[in-house]
């Protein structure tokens, strides 16, 4: 377990630094024993959360991780530095994704939603107040069934802008197996 104390936060927070978990404490509670035993517990039923998920390795020096599929690397030779290899990633995903999430909006009524591709840590996607989807680069190594549950998920939110009852129909009508790739989705660790 590594601990990092900083002076100018309130709250901790956790999170995964390769296959550890980093916590970040307030350094005004240094000193506080009970504070520590409670951080204690909390890493600990994090790191059983952790082992738990199904971890996945996304690059080797043989192959990467496109679509859930390892794609030896001599088949895209031109990609030399991690930036092309980001937006190779970010290509193909775009080209995946966009026409799926178009199909969707339409049938809800919406036309010609904007797309954008970010390498985000906390989310697989948002869909903003305006419309605007924005999709999270890792998902280009998941399979396309849980890609396309990212898809239906988002383009719903086009019509229903929370995670209530008629949100999670409106998903049930598009997905009917939503609740698994959800859970499936939820056990995804990539490395």
């Amino acid at each position: 377990m590594d601990i990092i104390y900083k002076k100018w936060i309130r709250n901790w927070y956790a999170k995964l630094k390769g296959e550890d978990i980093l916590l970040v404490i307030p350094y005004s509670v240094k000193w506080d024993r009970d504070f520590y035993e409670k951080m204690l517990k909390i890493w600990e039923k994090l790191r059983i959360k952790i082992n738990k998920k199904e971890k996945k390795q996304i690059i080797s020096n043989e192959w990467i991780l496109l679509f859930w599929e390892r794609i030896p690397t001599e088949s895209i030779l031109q990609i030399r530095t991690e930036r092309q290899l980001n937006n190779f990633f970010k290509k193909e995903l775009y080209d995946y994704v966009n026409p799926l999430l178009q199909i969707y909006a339409n049938k809800l009524w919406f036309h010609d939603i904007p797309v954008t591709i970010r390498k985000v840590k906390t989310k697989w996607g948002s869909c903003t107040h305006d419309n605007r989807i924005m999709f999270n680069l890792n998902l280009v190594h998941l399979s396309t069934k849980l890609i396309q549950y990212v898809i239906i998920h988002e383009a719903c939110h086009l019509r229903e802008k929370n995670h209530g009852e008629k949100f999670w129909s409106l998903v049930e009508k598009y997905c009917p197996n939503y609740k698994s790739s959800r859970k499936e989705l939820k056990n995804q660790l990539l490395i």
